[in-house]
């Protein structure tokens, strides 16, 4: 529940429109989403030791980038940026997986007890991140290309402090590179 109320600032400010939003406040809202996003791949991450899943999901991986494309079309977003978004937060998903299996390995981990649904929770809640990202993402379009963007992006989160390599990834993926700033 305590997702909820960030969640909701972020739809509030996509509501309002990004031309009455300021860039720092378009900027935040979207790194508030991918920071929830990607900080949801603990829980992904328990399900799949707990069943003995592989980290990457090829197939699965197509359908949300197939989805993003549509939601990009349906928002105005440039299909090919969106897709290269989506693409960065997916790869540091997997960079987060991958180093909690590698850590639960070493510490020869057991089960997880009351570890949530991939198919009936954490899928549809990734979804409705992914479907919020690409919207953070059209209202943020320009600033993303500025040394602002990179300012309020870059810093590492909290709630993904342990996993400094994946939040660098998908913040060099919203900012599409981009890195001429001091």
């Amino acid at each position: 529940m305590t997702r909820a109320l960030p969640v909701f600032l972020v739809v509030l400010l996509l509501a309002h429109g990004a031309g009455a939003a300021s860039p720092a406040d378009r900027l935040a809202a979207l790194r508030t989403v991918m920071t929830e996003r990607l900080a949801l791949m603990t829980d992904v991450a328990r399900f799949k030791w707990n069943e003995k899943l592989p980290i990457e999901d090829r197939d699965r991986e197509a359908v949300v980038l197939d989805a993003t494309v549509a939601e990009a079309v349906a928002a105005g977003l440039d299909p090919t940026r969106a897709r290269s978004l989506v693409e960065a937060q997916i790869t540091a998903a997997k960079l987060v997986q991958t180093d909690l299996f590698d850590t639960w390995t070493a510490a020869g981990a057991g089960r997880f007890a009351d570890v949530s649904s991939l198919a009936a929770t954490l899928r549809p809640e990734i979804g409705r991140l992914t479907a919020d990202l690409i919207e953070a993402a059209k209202a943020a379009e320009t600033d993303l290309g500025t040394c602002e963007g990179r300012r309020i992006l870059a810093p590492l989160p909290d709630s993904v402090a342990d996993f400094p390599e994946a939040w660098s990834v998908a913040v060099d993926g919203a900012l599409a590179g981009d890195d001429d700033c001091p």
